[in-house]
Formats: C-alpha cells, structure tokens, sequence
C-alpha cells in the first residue's frame, strides 16, 4: 500500500490527520484551543478577507497574510494559523522548526499565546512524509486558498455525502476534481494521500505522477499528462500493486530501483578489453598522456544500443591476469556503426557497434592501483555481473556508485620511472604549457598532479646520483668535512681533491674559480684559532673552527668538531649507508612558486642580496640565484632525468620583467642541449647582466603555469610569452562531481535529493550571460560536497564572495544568479529590503530617497527549496 514511506515515520503523521479529520473536519472544534473554530461562519471569515481578497503585492508570503486578517476576529487567525497546520504537514522541504514557528507566529496575531506542550506540534508529528516541491511554496497562498474554499465547500455538503466522501476514496477524488476552482493545485494530491494513504501514492507533483505512468505502461508522457487526474491515480494504484505482487509491500516510487526508471539519470556502462584478442599497441603512450592531462577520447565496441552521451564508462581488463577496472570516463559519441576491429573480419564487411568514450583515468594493472575483478565480486551490490561475456553491459546504479566509490579511492597512479643511460633520454621538445580557466577548474590541481611526474624513489638512484644528493645543498667546507670525516680525520689536498665527495660537488659550481683554489679557501677559513700552520689571519675565519694542518701538511678535523659539526657526521654515516637506507623518500626534481605583484627577476633568476662581511664586519653585495636559475643548474648538470618549474597564478605576476632575457631561451628550439660534464653541445646561451655568467635554459627542464581567466584575460599576457607557450583550457565540468553516490546528488536531509550539476550548470550559464564564460565558478567548489549542510557552507563561504567579487557588490545580478528576484523570501538566499529615509532617521523636514538593503541569509536558514529552486523554475 502506498501507506509505506522509506523515509519518514508516517505512522504518528496519519494518527494526527485522523485526529484533525475527526475533530475538526467533522467536527468543527478546534485543534490547539478549546472551542469551536472549523465554523461555517470563520470559514466564510477568512473566504472573504483571504480568498476573495488577494494581495497581489511583491511582500512576503506572512506579510501578506498578516495584513489580510489586520481585521478579523482572534477566531479567524487562529483558525488560519490551524489551516497552516493541515497545509504544511506532508511536505518535508520545510523544516519542522520553520513550521512551528510560522504557525505559531500567526497565531500570536489573535492576542492570545499559543498553547504550550502541544502534541500536534512535535517534530515526529509535523516534519512531513514527502517534497512538495518548490512550487507549493512558489505557490502557498494558491495552494491554502484550495484548502479553505475545500473545506468550506465540503462543510456545507449534507451529512451523508460528506461521510460517504470520506470512506470512499474515488468517489472523494472524483467530487474534488469536479470543483471548479480545483485544477492545478498540489493540495488535492495531498489531501487524497492523506485521506486515503492505501490507495493515493505519496506524491505532490502530478508530472512525478504522469512520468511513473507513462515509464511503467510505456506510454508518452505528453499523451498521459492530458489523462484526467483520477485515471493517473488508478493506473498509479494498478502499477503499485503488480509491483508489490512481485517484490512484497515495500515499493516506494521515490526510492531504488524504482526512482531510476522513470526519472531519467546518467546510466554506467561495462566495456570488456581482453589483451589477448585486441593488442592495444598505443597503450602505454595513452597511459601517459592521461596522466600528463592529455584528452584521450576511444573508440569501444560495445553491445548496447542505449548508452547515451555523458554516461559514464567503465574499461573491465578481462581473459588475462591481471582482470579488473583499469580505466573510466563518459561517453562522448555514439552508439554508431563502423567496420570490425579485425582487419580480416572487416574485410568480410563485418560491422560492429561502438561509441567514443572520454578516458579521464587509465591505469596499468602491471603499475598501478586498480579495482580487481574478486574486489568487483566483493561489492555484492544489485547482482551486478561482473565477468560478462560481451562488451557494453549496464552497470546497475547501486552497483555503479559502490564502483565509483572504490575507484575514487584509489591512489594516483605514477608515471613510469625513467631508465638510466649515458646519453639524454629525453630527446622530445621541452613543455611550455599554461592552464587557463575560472576558479575552481582544476589549475593548481592539474600543476601538482604532474609533480610526481618528476619525483623518483631515493632508494633507486646510483651511488653518483646518491652522492649529488647529498652534497648539492653543502657548502664546500662541509664537504670537505664529511670526506676528511671519512678519511679518518686526517689527508691532503690531493686526497680530497680526488674524493667523491669533492667531485660530486664540483658538478654543481658555478663559475670557472679553481677547485683547487676553492679547497684551500674553504680549510683555511674554518682553521681554528690557534693553529701554528695556517697562516690565514684569524678575523678572516669563520666559524664553526674544526680544521688544522700537521706538521707534514695534511689536513686534520680539529677543535669542538663532534659537536660543532654533529649535522655532518650524521649526513656522511647516511652517505655511507647507501641510497637504500632512504627508500621511504622521494627525490623532488622540481620547484613549484607562485607569482605575486612583489614578485621580480632577482628571485626568479638572479638579483644581488647582502651577505655579512667576514668577520662580522659590515656587509658585503653578492650575486645570488634564484629559484629558476637553481633549477637550470641543476637539469643541465643531470640531462638524464627531466626536471619541471611549476608556476601557480602566472599572470598575477609581471610576466616579462619576471623573466626577463629568458622570454627568448624558453623558445623550445632555442633550449640549451648539454652533455653529461653540463658543457653546451647545442642551443643557445645568453650573458646574465648581474653575474656575467653564461646560461641556457636545458631541453630536459619543462615549464608548466596555470592563470586564473577571472583575474585577467589571456589577451593580456605579453603576447611575446603567449607564443612561447600551448595553452589549455581548463572550464568548469559538471560531470566530475560525484555528490553523495557518484550520481551528482545529495540528500536534501527532508527526504528528497539535491542535483549539484545542474545547480553548477544554471549558476554557470546565468553568469556567461550576464558577464563572460571567463568568470564562471568552477567544479571543484562542488566536488567535495556530500550533504546538505556541506552545499551551505560552500554556497555563504565560497561561491557568494566569489559573486561578490566577480559583480563588483552588485546584488541585484547576484539575486538573479540566485533566481531571488521573483521568489518568496523564505525561498531566497540574498534578500533585499527597501529602507525609507523616516525608517531609518525618523521624521525629517527633507525628503530622502528610499535605499535598498540586501542581506545573505545565514547558512542555516537556507532551504533545500531555495537551492533547487536555482535550477527547477517555480511552478
């Protein structure tokens, strides 16, 4: 019986119906008070002051009311305030809180208190069975003015009819929808339910109605949409009751499997890959190029004529081990037919079905983390088979939604690690390459995406590239320490000059200064104090003092050295122990800024920084580099391995000055090729104007950038780096918000569900007309949101500032965004007040304009109705 209800517990909701049915509706008493209130005569009371006398007025629903009844009697308002009751009982879009407090706000109007630990007001009683949608409250005073002129009409019936209307319920519909003010109003569908629950379904909307008819009968929903009310309900009552023949009692229109097949959602499709009958040759380089955030668009053979574009795809690996998902997407084309995969087959004229599915994910079972066949098998949801013989099977929606939550689940896949050689390896052009697009598009989520792209276990690398990794961020007298530390404290010159240590950091000078040179410069000037046989004055020495020389000339560690120097005894036991003893850390072969309007060429390449004189005496003016050209050193001293400069909010930043004589060696046929010893084979190098040094910018280093369109255009970039670099752009994608079970939605907490693509989707096309697609909001305010209370947080501390930004505080625009302008302000989420001069000062002697005020309603006050109304116009 369609008394059922999956949501709310109906049965303290129907006792109380029966109870204002009894006692009111038959009876004429009151239902909060003492007395008689559901009267001929208060009934004709609020016909002539409410539905007779409309208030056709831009005010507020209550404002409204509250001025229709500035004249009744106290009985009257109480009666409306008891009419609200009835009205707001079966709808769950509003707040049992909300109904308490607008029933009990107009009863206040009588003068009298409202009755205190009232049964009938309790949240079990009155937080609703169903959504009535946002047009019953679009529509509430249409909605009450069918209520009193129902009761009043069926009051003034004889006694017999009256009863008879109230035990048979075709008779009742058939009487309801024989008024002529009936028409068009989700009361009547209500009221039935409510009289009636075993024979009317538990909806409001006759189009849910018509769309549950017209799936189930497979008929078109235009042609049941004209049948009259009553023959929607019987043939309603005849599907609910085949369905329970077959399933049992529990059948519910609003919740799973029923729900899916008569309002229309994104269906999940199983495309079957079997290595050994179809080799993939390009999968690899497809592997890679999704991870570079490349499009990658397929073609799949698949069995089912009913995929439908924006569907989402799954890729099952089968008949070879490892079996599982190894790839998802949407689909994007199709179905069509074309000729067999198989040339020979082709050749016979054999055609297949197929469709072009998006892939956003591809993953290498060999690799990567993936979701294996047993793990499918697990998910013991709908009987989904997971091991079909076929290409292109549905997967069914629970089943769909466990998948996607498995799959969302999974770590991000790395890029397949590198080979060592002797010769650079990565002969392809250098990557230029900026993402562009709105806030919340994925910029800065695409940029650190690929850094694991340039990031290598520690406890892969040689013992020279361990060595490298070790030293690169030591100054020469540390070095020299960890080798003399080694050494058992006492060599040469020449000893160290030959060390590893020593010839690891001589790979990373810069300069042409003597190594030689530069190691006695570093021992003489960490010589402790008192030493007989370094002749270098003591106020050129710097601490800390843990060198000396013996008498035959070797260099010896000296003075507080194990305590001074504890830091690099520690790195040179690591040296020691190998790249091995490091296999939990990555080496990062990338550097990741962010421009800003301070930002300038001295941090990015090169600037002149003061440094402390030694001895403490004063400051000196040295040339230091900065991040890129730290960078650039290093990728030209490692040509084997590909390094990446990651630059967030590019455009924020003076792009040209930033750079500088770099706008022309980024030109990738212009990049520096050098050998394994960092020495120029080919490309080009320029003079640096502070250090005069020569520099290139290697082949092997990759530029990446992302710029926020919202900010500035990308017309306004120096049009000499826009032709240096690809762009793509990255826009906002509904389709990736995956709301609570992969689908888009969430539940409204009133028993209903919110749908966050279309919401994204309005909000977006109202924003690209009023301004530019540039400003639109992006995905991935939305990506994260799983509930109701989530949707609120996002919508006050999020997406309104961003609107208060990208409309300069125009309300008026952000309202429109919104769909405020013309809905109850109960409904709207940015509302506007008219304040008058002798409002706000009092009486005044000049006149002063009216001003408007707007003011954004608290996160908690807004409604699941205010949201879907966005995106569902009011009925």
């Amino acid at each position: 019986m369609s008394r059922y209800n999956p949501v709310h517990n109906a049965m303290p909701i129907f006792a109380a119906f029966e109870q204002w049915k009894q006692e009111c509706l038959i009876g004429g008493q009151s239902l909060f008070a003492v007395g008689p209130r559901w009267t001929a005569d208060l009934l004709d009371e609020l016909r002539q002051r409410f539905v007779e006398s409309p208030d056709e007025s831009s005010a507020v629903f209550l404002e409204k009311l509250k001025g229709q009844l500035a004249e009744a009697t106290p009985e009257a308002i109480q009666l409306m305030a008891e009419m609200l009751w009835v009205l707001m009982l079966f709808q769950s879009n509003v707040s049992a809180g909300k109904k308490r407090e607008n029933i009990e706000y107009v009863w206040s109007w009588s003068g009298s208190d409202f009755p205190v630990a009232q049964p009938l007001m309790t949240d079990e009683v009155i937080t609703g069975l169903g959504s009535a949608g946002q047009g019953f409250n679009r529509y509430r005073a249409d909605e009450l003015a069918w209520l009193i002129r129902m009761v009043d009409v069926f009051k003034k019936l004889p006694q017999g009819q009256r009863e008879q209307y109230l035990r048979e319920p075709w008779e009742c519909a058939e009487w309801l929808d024989a008024q002529p003010w009936a028409g068009g109003r989700q009361m009547r569908h209500i009221l039935l339910h409510l009289l009636f629950p075993e024979t009317f379904e538990r909806m409001a909307s006759p189009n849910d109605k018509a769309a549950v008819v017209a799936t189930f009968k497979e008929l078109p929903v235009a042609k049941v949409k004209a049948w009259p009310l009553i023959d929607l309900d019987q043939s309603l009552l005849a599907i609910r009751q085949a369905e329970e023949a077959r399933v049992g009692p529990e059948v519910d229109f609003y919740e799973s499997p029923w729900l899916e097949r008569w309002r229309p959602q994104p269906g999940s499709w199983l495309f079957s890959w079997n290595p050994s009958r179809y080799a993939w040759s390009q999968f690899a380089q497809d592997r890679q190029k999704v991870l570079e955030g490349g499009e990658l668009i397929i073609r799949w053979s698949g069995a089912s004529d009913k995929v439908k574009v924006g569907d989402s795809a799954f890729l099952l690996r089968t008949g070879v081990a490892p079996k599982g998902i190894i790839a998802c997407g949407s689909i994007v084309n199709g179905p069509y037919q074309d000729a067999h995969w198989d040339e020979a087959k082709a050749a016979q004229g054999v055609m297949l079905d197929y469709v072009d599915i998006h892939i956003t994910d591809l993953r290498d079972p060999q690799l990567d983390s993936f979701v294996s066949l047993s793990e499918l098998e697990a998910l013991g949801t709908d009987n989904q088979e997971w091991n079909p013989q076929s290409s292109g099977i549905e997967v069914k929606p629970k089943a769909a939604a466990a998948l996607m939550k498995r799959w969302s689940a999974l770590p991000i896949p790395a890029p397949p690690a590198q080979p060592h050689s002797n010769k650079p390896l990565f002969v392809e052009p250098a990557r230029n390459l900026i993402f562009f697009g709105p806030p919340g598009t994925g910029k800065t989520h695409s940029l650190r995406s690929r850094l694991s792209m340039y990031e290598e276990s520690i406890s892969k690398l040689t013992l020279a590239e361990w060595l490298g990794v070790n030293v690169e961020d030591a100054a020469w007298w540390q070095v020299l320490f960890m080798a003399l530390y080694v050494l058992d404290g006492k060599a040469s010159v020449n000893q160290l000059l030959e060390h590893d240590y020593f010839l690891a950091k001589a790979k990373f000078r810069a300069g042409n200064s003597s190594l030689r040179s530069t190691c006695w410069e570093a021992l003489q000037s960490h010589a402790v104090l008192d030493s007989t046989t370094v002749q270098r004055d003591a106020s050129a020495r710097r601490a800390p003092y843990v060198f000396d020389r013996d008498h035959q000339g070797n260099w010896i560690l000296a003075g507080d050295w194990k305590e001074s120097c504890a830091e690099w005894v520690e790195r040179a036991e690591l040296i020691k122990r190998g790249p091995h003893s490091a296999a939990e850390q990555q080496l990062k072969r990338y550097e990741f800024v962010t421009f800003h309007q301070s930002y300038s060429y001295e941090d990015f390449i090169e600037g002149i920084r003061p440094q402390p004189a030694v001895g403490g005496q004063g400051i000196i003016y040295e040339v230091k580099p900065g991040v890129f050209k730290r960078l650039c050193e290093r990728a030209r001293k490692d040509p084997q391995h590909r390094y990446a400069i990651f630059i967030d909010e590019i455009n924020r930043g003076n792009v040209a000055k930033i750079l500088g004589e770099l706008i022309t060696l980024i030109e990738v046929d212009k990049r520096a090729h050098y050998d394994s010893d960092g020495l120029l084979l080919d490309g080009m190098e320029l003079t640096l104007p502070y250090s005069g040094e020569h520099f290139g910018v290697p082949r092997n280093l990759d530029i990446y950038g992302s710029m926020n369109t919202a900010d500035r255009s990308i017309a306004l970039l120096d049009a000499a780096l826009r032709r240096r670099f690809q762009f793509r752009e990255l826009m906002p994608d509904s389709l990736v918000i995956s709301g609570a079970q992969g689908d888009g939605y969430i539940p409204d907490g009133e028993g209903g569900v919110l749908n966050l693509r279309a919401l994204l989707d309005t909000i977006n096309r109202r924003i690209s007309y009023l301004l530019h697609r540039d400003q639109t909001i992006g995905h991935a305010f939305f990506t994260r949101v799983r509930d109701m209370q989530g949707l609120r947080g996002v919508l006050c501390r999020e997406v309104i500032p961003l609107l208060q930004e990208t409309f300069y505080n125009d309300w008026q625009r952000i309202r429109l965004i919104f769909g405020d302008v013309k809905a109850p302000l109960e409904l709207q989420i940015v509302r506007e007040f008219t304040d008058s001069a002798t409002d706000v000062f009092g009486e005044l002697e000049d006149s002063l304009p009216e001003t408007q005020r707007f003011q954004i309603c608290a996160p908690d006050e807004i409604t699941p109705e205010a949201v879907r109304k966005i995106y569902e116009p009011l009925v």
